[in-house]
C-alpha cells in the first residue's frame, strides 16, 4: 500500500507541480508570441513542430520497450541486464535519430513550397527553421532512451527538474527573442538548443543511477533482438499515434491557412497541457504496471488500476468542467474577442476529448505495461483511417472546429477499445462503469458542475468568479477526501 501511495501521490504530486508551473508560463508568454510573431509565423512554428512530433516515430517504440525491461530487471535485481538494455537503448536511438534527421532534410523544400503553401515572406525562414531541428533531431529520439533510466527507477524528480527547467528556458527566451525582433529561425535555435541541454544533463543522470556502466559495452545483441521483439508493436504505435496527434494541424494547414493553425493551435495548447497531466501520471504508472505484470501480483494490478482511475477522475473533472463553461470569457481575456469568437467552441470540444482521453490513459498504460503493445497498435491502426476520413470530411465544412470534432470521436472510440481490452486480457471490471464503486465521485462531480453554473451566470466581474472557482474547487475536493475516498484510499495518501 506504501508503495501504491508513493506512485500514485508522490511522483504525481511531483508532476502537477512542474506542469502547472509550466502551463502558467505558457498562458503568459502566448500572446506575446502570437502578436509580436503574428498569426502567420506562429502558425508555421506550429506545423514545424507538429511535424517534428510526428517524425519521433523513429523512437521505434525503443524508449518504450527500454523502460519495460530496465523497470523488470531492476524488480528482479539483474543489474548487467539493465546495463545491456540501456546501452542497445542509446546506440539504437543515436542511429535512428539520425536517419531520421536526414529524412527531415530532405523533405524540407517540399513541405514548405508544395504541402503547406507558407507565405512567400516566411518560406526562407521555415526552411532555415526545418534545416535546425533536422541537424540536432537525434536529440529528441536520444532524450526519451536517457529518461527511460530515471522513470524505471522512479526518479520523476529528475525528470520533472530538468524538463521543467527547460520548458521555463524555452518559455521565457523565446519572449526575449520576439521582444529583441528576432523571428522564427532564432526561436528554432532556441528550442533545439534547450533540447540538448536537456539530454546531455539526462546523460549524467544515467551515469549516477548506473555508476557501473560503461559506454565502451555498448554492444550486446541479444539485447538489441530484445528491444527490437517488444518494440516492434510499439513502432506500429509511435508510426500511427504522433500522426493521429498531429494530424490535426497539418489538415488546417493543408485545407485551410497557416493563420487558421494559430486559432486551433492555442487553445489546444491550453489542453493539450491539462493531458499532461493525465501523461504524467501514466509515466509513473507505467514501470509499476510492468512490476506488478512480470511479478504475477494480479490484486495489485487490479487495486492500482482502479485507484488510478479514480484519481484520474477526481483531478480531470473539476478541470475540464471549468474549461467547458468558462472558456469564452478566458479567451477574451487572455487572447481578446476576436479571437474569442473564432477559438471558443474548439476548446471547448477539445477539452471533452481531453477528459476522455485521460482515462483512456490507464488501460493503455496497463496494456502497454503488461507487455502487449500489439492490441494497441491494432486499435490505432484501425482507428487512423476513421480519423482521416473524418478530417477530410469535417474540415472543409466547420472548419477548425471540424477537426476538433474528428479528434473527440477518435479519442472516445479509442477509449472504448481499450476499456474493452482490459477486460478481455486482464479481466479489470474498472471502477469507473461500477456505480457502488463510484457514486459519491459522481455526486460531487455533479454538485461541482451545478455550483460552476450558478458562478457562471451570477457572478459576472471576472475576478469574482475566479475567486468563487477556487472556493468551489477547494471544496470539492474537501468533499472528496471526505465521502469519495473509501479508509484504505485515505490511507495511501496519508501513508498512516
Amino acid at each position: 500500500m506504501r508503495f501504491v501511495k508513493h506512485i500514485l501521490i508522490n511522483n504525481s504530486i511531483l508532476n502537477f507541480v512542474t506542469q502547472g508551473w509550466l502551463i502558467l508560463l505558457f498562458m503568459v508568454t502566448t500572446p506575446i508570441l502570437v502578436h509580436r510573431l503574428g498569426g502567420q509565423a506562429y502558425g508555421v512554428l506550429s506545423i514545424i513542430m507538429a511535424i517534428v512530433g510526428y517524425f519521433n516515430f523513429f523512437d521505434l517504440g525503443i524508449s518504450q520497450a527500454s523502460l519495460k525491461f530496465i523497470s523488470e530487471y531492476l524488480a528482479k535485481g539483474q543489474t548487467e541486464e539493465v546495463h545491456q538494455v540501456v546501452l542497445a537503448s542509446i546506440l539504437l536511438s543515436i542511429i535512428l535519430g539520425f536517419l531520421g534527421g536526414i529524412i527531415i532534410f530532405f523533405l524540407t523544400p517540399f513541405m514548405v513550397d508544395v504541402v503547406f503553401k507558407v507565405p512567400l515572406s516566411l518560406k526562407q525562414d521555415a526552411k532555415i527553421s526545418f534545416y535546425i531541428f533536422a541537424g540536432g533531431f537525434a536529440t529528441f529520439i536520444l532524450q526519451g532512451a536517457l529518461q527511460s533510466v530515471s522513470a524505471a527507477f522512479q526518479r520523476f524528480n529528475i525528470i520533472n527538474l530538468i524538463n521543467g527547467i527547460a520548458g521555463s528556458l524555452q518559455a521565457l527566451v523565446s519572449v526575449w527573442l520576439v521582444l529583441s525582433g528576432f523571428h522564427l529561425k532564432e526561436i528554432a535555435i532556441l528550442y533545439l538548443s534547450v533540447r540538448v541541454l536537456s539530454t546531455l544533463f539526462f546523460f549524467v543522470v544515467m551515469f549516477k543511477l548506473l555508476p557501473g556502466i560503461r559506454l565502451r559495452s555498448v554492444y550486446h545483441w541479444p539485447a538489441f533482438l530484445k528491444l527490437f521483439y517488444f518494440s516492434r508493436w510499439i513502432f506500429v504505435t509511435y508510426l500511427v499515434g504522433p500522426l493521429m496527434v498531429n494530424l490535426d494541424r497539418i489538415m488546417i494547414g493543408l485545407f485551410l491557412s497557416v493563420t487558421a493553425v494559430t486559432y486551433y493551435v492555442v487553445p489546444y495548447g491550453i489542453v493539450n497541457r491539462l493531458g499532461i497531466i493525465h501523461g504524467s501520471i501514466a509515466s509513473v504508472l507505467f514501470p509499476s504496471f510492468s512490476m506488478r505484470g512480470s511479478l504475477s501480483s494480479k490484486d495489485s494490478l487490479r487495486n492500482l488500476f482502479n485507484q488510478s482511475i479514480k484519481f484520474m477522475n477526481f483531478i480531470m473533472f473539476p478541470l475540464i468542467l471549468i474549461i467547458l463553461l468558462f472558456a469564452e470569457k478566458f479567451l477574451k481575456v487572455w487572447m481578446g474577442v476576436d479571437f474569442a469568437q473564432k477559438s471558443t467552441l474548439v476548446m471547448q470540444i477539445l477539452a471533452f476529448a481531453v477528459m476522455i482521453n485521460s482515462l483512456a490513459v490507464i488501460p493503455y498504460t496497463l496494456i502497454q505495461g503488461l507487455g502487449r503493445p500489439d492490441i494497441t497498435a491494432k486499435f490505432h491502426l484501425s482507428e487512423l483511417p476513421i480519423y482521416i476520413a473524418t478530417c477530410f470530411f469535417l474540415v472543409p465544412i466547420f472548419g477548425i472546429n471540424g477537426v476538433a470534432i474528428a479528434w473527440a470521436v477518435r479519442v472516445v472510440l479509442d477509449a472504448i477499445l481499450l476499456f474493452w481490452a482490459v477486460k478481455k486480457i486482464a479481466g479489470i471490471q474498472p471502477h469507473i462503469f461500477i456505480l457502488a464503486e463510484m457514486k459519491w465521485a459522481y455526486l460531487f462531480n455533479f454538485i461541482f458542475f451545478v455550483c460552476l453554473l450558478v458562478i457562471k451566470f451570477f457572478a459576472h466581474q471576472v475576478l469574482a468568479q475566479a475567486i468563487l472557482i477556487v472556493i468551489s474547487f477547494i471544496l470539492y475536493l474537501f468533499f472528496v477526501w471526505r465521502y469519495a475516498l473509501n479508509d484504505a484510499e485515505r490511507l495511501y495518501f496519508t501513508g498512516t
